[in-house]
């Protein structure tokens, strides 16, 4: 008896054993979920040696970054740069040489546009001179070397550009601004570079006038490039031959600037937030998407965020949701007042076109902030600040030389698989072999490494892989489309039936030998309204516009330029805006005057209120009549036109925000006026009812 006794007592000791193992494994499952649902988790904040404004993950996991200036009290336009490389396993940061141009001078490489490269290498192109005024430089970094070497130079200087990678394995570099034409002026010559082959030489393609700065660059799975925004309007860009673009959809909520995109599955994009409403100067929430596989690509609204936001970041993670995070849902160009910064993230669910909102990060991220994702699946947010408010740099405390790290809500799902095996290269089309230890994995996925600045990111993309599976071997096949399969370095991520993503394993795809650079393409610009040497038709028409942008007009001018081409009755936009005066410049299809009931409404209608309508001046000729009290000006088949004293120039003065001041002559010039002259009159117009009104600025004789 003693002995069953104890045997009895020896089970139920094991089974109390076994049941207090059970409850603590059900309280760690519980405690482990509960991050996920109050929305995942963050890291405390770390320093970094400089404002990461510039990030690129490397093949080796860790990221290269850069800011503005090494000195934090020092010079906003410096001529040099110190690039740190980011360590995520142990932390620590190190620098990289400077770097320099082929006669050895030093480059600040702050607002550039750069992309990785097939074998890994940073390409980096353009660079600060100073606000809107770009450098002609172009290097790539080794992070296998440490070392970075300098290519040949640029058909200018380029300050904003966007570098993509191409399906053959080229970059093409698009956009960037810099003083020219007597004023700041945007590049509207993109140009490639092949820098794998045998050439490293820039090739031209198709021009472009009315580029937006950093546009939003997407490679659609037939190889062309969508240009996304942040214009209304999209387009194709075949680069074969001479290259052609293509008008593709207009985007719902017109012009976005510092709204963020991401491809998140193979020809599929997201456009999330940014530019200014009507009426308020608020950033947006709405998203829309665009599936570039389809028949007729157009843009549907997609559901809109939580919260407004302006100068974030969209991230894609390994399971092929979208992460946004920072932004401002302030007013104007970046308002870091107390309350505008965004601080909780969001995960959109293209599955079912839902957002969540997660857990906040504890710093502002709003302009200049970063944002990419790692190897082991988790968020390096980071950066934001070093920017201008008129004459001087912004408060120190608004600059954050630190950085945090996100663990998003699928890593407290359960166990992590584990990818034991994985193949160096990949190519196209091609099947490939991965071992894997752990639970069951449902998808596989490969996320190209993130190479992103000023909210934009236009190398990341998603590609779920599918395969067959055979105890722990996972027999995979890539898609066919070098479009889709982007050369270069991709995390590959295996994830359990729960959505738990393994640490990634490191991926090359290489370049397919099946893509043709040279492939014959009709050339052709998209369908504007400038010729050059076009004669001008009709009345000149002077626009003033007021850019929510802080680097002005001339600068932030792709979206003013689309908007001015859409204006009732205008035949001719001139193809650079007056830096110095805020002023476009744009000519009537008729000898009459422009529309002003209708303009300020057809601006904002495609630029929302992302440049503020001032009005127009015109210059037209008549002859001088008094009528009562007024002098009018007649002629033509224009209404009469009641002549006014100057009482504000059209004229801006960016540096102090307000209208620039009339000289001495200008302020006399309605006195010049005598009943009876035949005159040409420059002047600010406006109309009432039906009465047209002119306040003199200038008088010559006719």
């Amino acid at each position: 008896m003693h002995a069953l006794w104890s045997r009895i007592s020896a089970v139920l000791s094991a089974l109390g054993r076994a049941v207090a193992a059970l409850l603590r494994r059900v309280w760690r499952i519980r405690a482990s979920v509960v991050p996920e649902l109050s929305g995942g988790r963050w890291d405390p904040v770390f320093d970094l040696p400089n404002v990461a404004i510039h990030a690129n993950l490397l093949p080796d996991g860790k990221v290269l970054f850069w800011g503005r200036r090494d000195d934090p009290a020092g010079s906003m336009n410096e001529h040099s740069c110190t690039p740190y490389v980011w360590d995520p396993a142990g932390g620590g940061c190190t620098p990289t040489p400077q770097p320099r141009r082929a006669d050895g001078t030093t480059v600040n490489l702050f607002c550039a546009g750069h992309a990785l490269l097939p074998d890994g290498q940073v390409l980096v192109a353009g660079g600060h001179l100073t606000d809107g005024d770009g450098i002609d430089y172009a290097g790539r970094y080794d992070h296998r070397t440490d070392t970075w070497a300098p290519l040949p130079v640029m058909n200018g200087g380029r300050w904003y550009p966007t570098a993509t990678t191409l399906a053959d394995g080229r970059v093409l570099v698009i956009s960037g601004s810099a003083a020219a034409h007597g004023t700041i002026a945007v590049n509207a010559i993109p140009e490639i570079i092949d820098v794998v082959g045998d050439g490293e030489s820039w090739q031209p393609t198709v021009d472009f006038v009315g580029l937006p700065l950093y546009p939003r660059m997407h490679v659609a799975p037939d190889g062309r490039v969508l240009m996304a925004g942040s214009n209304a309007m999209t387009y194709l860009l075949d680069t074969r031959g001479g290259g052609s673009w293509t008008p593709l959809a207009p985007r719902a909520n017109g012009s976005r600037e510092y709204g963020s995109s991401a491809m998140y599955a193979p020809g599929k994009v997201i456009y999330v937030g940014g530019g200014n409403d009507a009426g308020t100067d608020l950033p947006t929430a709405a998203a829309e998407v665009i599936d570039l596989t389809a028949a007729t690509p157009t843009w549907r609204p997609a559901a809109p965020m939580r919260h407004r936001r302006r100068q974030h970041n969209a991230t894609l993670l390994a399971d092929g949701t979208v992460l946004v995070t920072g932004g401002t849902a302030g007013p104007g160009f970046n308002d870091v007042s107390p309350g505008a910064p965004v601080h909780a993230a969001e995960l959109w669910d293209p599955e079912h076109d839902t957002w969540t909102t997660l857990n906040a990060e504890a710093v502002d991220r709003c302009y200049h902030a970063t944002a990419l994702l790692l190897p082991d699946a988790t968020v390096l947010s980071a950066g934001g600040g070093e920017f201008m408010n008129g004459p001087t740099p912004n408060p120190p405390a608004d600059s954050h030389r630190n950085a945090q790290i996100f663990h998003p809500p699928y890593l407290f799902r359960g166990e992590r698989p584990v990818i034991t095996t994985a193949p160096a290269a990949l190519t196209a089309g091609g099947t490939f072999s991965v071992e894997v230890a752990g639970p069951d994995v449902a998808k596989l996925t490969l996320l190209r490494l993130a190479s992103v600045t000023h909210a934009g990111d236009m190398n990341q993309r998603c590609i779920p892989v599918p395969f067959t599976r055979q105890d722990g071997t996972l027999s995979a096949t890539l898609p066919a489309e070098p479009g889709v399969c982007v050369p270069g370095h991709y995390m590959l991520f295996a994830l359990s039936a729960a959505g738990v993503p393994s640490v990634a394993a490191m991926v090359r795809i290489a370049v397919s030998p099946a893509v043709t650079a040279d492939a014959p393409a009709r050339g052709g610009r998209p369908a504007a309204l400038l010729v050059a040497d076009e004669p001008a038709p009709g009345t000149r028409v002077t626009v003033g516009l007021t850019a929510q942008c802080p680097y002005g007009l001339a600068a932030c001018w792709g979206g003013a330029y689309e908007a001015l081409t859409g204006l009732s009755g205008v035949s001719v936009v001139t193809p650079y805006a007056n830096a110095e005066d805020s002023t476009a410049e744009v000519f009537l299809g008729h000898d009459g005057l422009p529309d002003l009931d209708a303009w300020p409404a057809e601006l904002a209608r495609s630029a929302n209120a992302s440049y503020a309508f001032r009005g127009v001046e015109v210059t037209v000729d008549g002859t001088v009549e008094r009528r009562g009290d007024d002098l009018v000006l007649v002629g033509g088949q224009r209404p009469p036109i009641r002549l006014r004293p100057l009482e504000q120039v059209l004229a801006w003065d960016l540096a102090a925000r307000r209208p620039r001041a009339a000289t001495a002559a200008e302020q006399v010039a309605y006195g010049r006026l005598a009943e009876g002259a035949a005159v040409g009159v420059t002047g600010t117009l406006a109309k009432s009812g039906v009465d047209w009104f002119l306040s003199v600025r200038e008088v010559r004789n006719a």
